[in-house]
């Protein structure tokens, strides 16, 4: 082969050679450029990827820190904070009348939808049947609110005005007691409580020439507190009517609102437990309202037949006290005790006797079949909710203590029960085994 062809063959493939090499180099820089895209990427990505985690958790930490400061602001300023809450309690007043009252409207509605659709209308006209029952059971509860005022409150006014009269009597009923005393037992000291009653009559006829001189604010306050009252009684009953007719559409608005924050399967748990402590209040509400009011009527025809005097204003007092469990009774003897001991002793026996048998027929015949488990709560639990209810809310909270402590003890339940599950615990098991 010649020098020539040798040397092109040679150049050929140094060029072939060459272009190789600077593809490698090529691809090889492309390659690089390619990681380093990627790399940048990965690294741009870990910058700016938001994580969900420590997100929940700093929006967690704000809400408290927000909250938190919310709070502090309300205790450090407690004076205002009691004023608002007392004007927004004054301004929402009617709502909660109109919540009241459609618990206690809502089961006649029912009875008389039901017996309406059963022998009337047999299943049709629906809505006609709910108004008209809705019509009907207002006729009847503000039917039965004018009978309470055209026979009750005369009879009550009369009974005050006579005990008022009777004061100079009770007054010296009660010095002769006195003297009567101190002559059977020499060392009592009684004159310093007859000093002391001689000391009052004076002042209670200051108090008297002080109330004349004011009697006119004082009629222009009562009355426009009259009309206060009159208006947001009107207003309660027509948010009641609302609130009965809407019911079902209230009910579907807040399960809607509850299964769009949880699941199906939460959200049936939720619903189940909401209607369950509606259940609890509202039974426990509407039984004791009706056993006291047996049980005033009782107490009322017992004092008729006895012949005690004052009859309707004591019964009135025994039949409002009666809805305090357990010291309601009580609480409602001592004012007819009272009385009774500054007029005549033995009609205070009677009355206490009395009172003692219709709390009996109360606690073992009347009250079981009423309320029977509708609160499910401990006597002692019962104690305590009237302790406090009565310590922050009067008398009121005595009351109204007793069902919302049912409804706490059974959410607690449930939610101890809930933890429970699954766990094998053998004293517990042998608890249950025990009882």
């Amino acid at each position: 082969m010649s020098k020539t062809v040798r040397e092109n063959i040679k150049n050929v493939a140094g060029g072939i050679s060459g272009k190789i090499s600077e593809n490698k180099k090529q691809e090889t820089a492309n390659t690089d450029k390619t990681n380093i895209n990627t790399v940048k990427k990965k690294n741009s990505g870990k910058v700016f990827k938001l994580d969900h985690k420590y997100a929940n958790i700093c929006l967690y930490v704000l809400l408290v820190v927000f909250f938190g400061t919310i709070i502090y602001m309300l205790i450090n300023n407690w004076s205002g904070t009691k004023k608002f809450i007392y004007n927004l309690f004054g301004v929402l007043s009617p709502f909660f009348a109109a919540v009241l009252i459609a618990y206690f409207v809502s089961p006649i509605v029912g009875k008389y939808e039901s017996i309406i659709q059963k022998y009337i209308a047999k299943g049709r006209h629906k809505k006609l049947v709910k108004i008209l029952s809705m019509v009907l059971a207002y006729i009847t509860v503000i039917g039965f609110i004018i009978i309470a005022f055209v026979f009750v409150i005369p009879q009550i006014g009369e009974s005050i005005s006579e005990l008022a009269s009777n004061i100079p009597v009770v007054y010296s009923h009660i010095l002769k007691m006195l003297k009567e005393l101190q002559h059977k037992y020499p060392e009592i000291n009684v004159n310093a409580v007859t000093d002391r009653l001689n000391e009052m009559v004076p002042d209670i006829v200051d108090y008297g020439t002080d109330i004349v001189g004011h009697v006119v604010p004082m009629i222009f306050s009562v009355s426009v507190s009259i009309v206060r009252g009159v208006i947001n009684l009107l207003l309660a009953l027509f948010i009641s009517i609302y609130m009965i007719n809407g019911k079902n559409l209230f009910r579907y608005q807040a399960k809607r609102v509850v299964y769009a924050l949880f699941e199906e399967k939460k959200g049936d748990i939720i619903c189940n437990t909401f209607r369950e402590c509606n259940d609890i209040f509202s039974a426990f509400l509407i039984s004791k309202a009706v056993d006291s009011l047996i049980i005033g009527c009782i107490c009322c025809v017992l004092m008729n037949i006895l012949k005690l005097p004052y009859t309707v204003l004591i019964s009135v007092i025994v039949g409002i006290t009666n809805m305090i469990p357990y010291f309601g009774p009580f609480i409602g003897a001592v004012p007819g005790v009272i009385i009774y001991l500054c007029t005549s002793p033995r009609q205070a026996i009677i009355f206490v006797i009395m009172i003692l048998v219709l709390q009996q027929f109360d606690g073992l015949v009347l009250g079981p079949r009423l309320l029977g488990q509708s609160t499910g709560l401990n006597p002692m639990w019962v104690i305590f909710a009237i302790t406090v209810g009565g310590a922050y809310f009067g008398v009121l909270g005595m009351f109204i203590g007793v069902p919302v402590v049912a409804v706490i003890g059974f959410l607690a339940n449930k939610f101890i029960k809930y933890k429970l599950e699954g766990k094998n615990i053998k004293a517990l098991k042998e608890w249950d085994k025990a009882e």
